[in-house]
């Protein structure tokens, strides 16, 4: 397990990495031991998502105090959660050398779960304002949908920087995996049974 420091400095290698600066790869490590500890920021990442979960719960289980359904609510969408960040990286894997990113593949999965975790965090002042000041469904949604955004634009540049490919490639590399993951997502909660009901059916409404 990386060490706090090493925790620390990946995470704003990703940073660097997020805001465009190719020099963020450099406090990555790119080793084949870095390729698995990357996996490590899924626990790192824990903390904010628990809350979104707990969260999520509450929303779903509305009128029901039943703690035992809201412990089932948070186990499914935290499965829903991880395999909808790992299934990606596989399928990816799968395909890296038909698309001409085998030598790219380590790099990008070791930013990009870096990255992912530190994007979770990002989301945690819209968990905190749902949790402790109540507010109405519009504005919360709106706030919701600009930290998405935000995220969406960071993730982006992320994955540029560790592709190293002009945006010809990336673009509709990035649009694909977006959209894949988004369909993973809303297929994974409506099979365990935890799919926002109405029009907030979005993974941007749980975090």
């Amino acid at each position: 397990m990386p060490t706090l420091d090493d925790i620390h400095r990946y995470l704003y290698g990703s940073w660097r990495m997020m805001r465009g600066k190719p020099d963020g790869l450099v406090h990555l490590d790119i080793s084949a031991e870095g390729f698995w500890q990357s996996f490590y920021a899924m626990l790192v990442a824990v903390p904010p998502l628990f809350a979104s979960w707990v969260v999520y719960a509450a929303d779903l289980a509305r009128g029901d105090d039943e703690a035992g359904l809201r412990f089932s609510i948070v186990l499914r969408t935290a499965i829903v959660d991880m395999t909808s960040w790992v299934l990606p990286i596989i399928v990816i894997g799968l395909l890296a050398r038909r698309i001409g990113i085998s030598r790219r593949f380590a790099p990008y999965v070791i930013a990009s779960n870096w990255g992912t975790a530190l994007i979770a965090w990002l989301f945690v002042p819209a968990t905190l304002i749902r949790l402790f000041f109540p507010i109405s469904d519009e504005i919360m949604a709106l706030v919701s949908i600009m930290l998405f955004g935000l995220s969406i634009v960071f993730s982006y540049r992320l994955t540029q920087v560790a592709l190293q490919r002009p945006h010809t490639f990336v673009l509709p590399f990035y649009a694909v995996l977006f959209v894949g993951s988004i369909f993973i997502t809303i297929t994974l909660q409506h099979l365990l049974g935890v799919d926002y009901p109405g029009p907030t059916n979005s993974t941007l409404l749980r975090h």
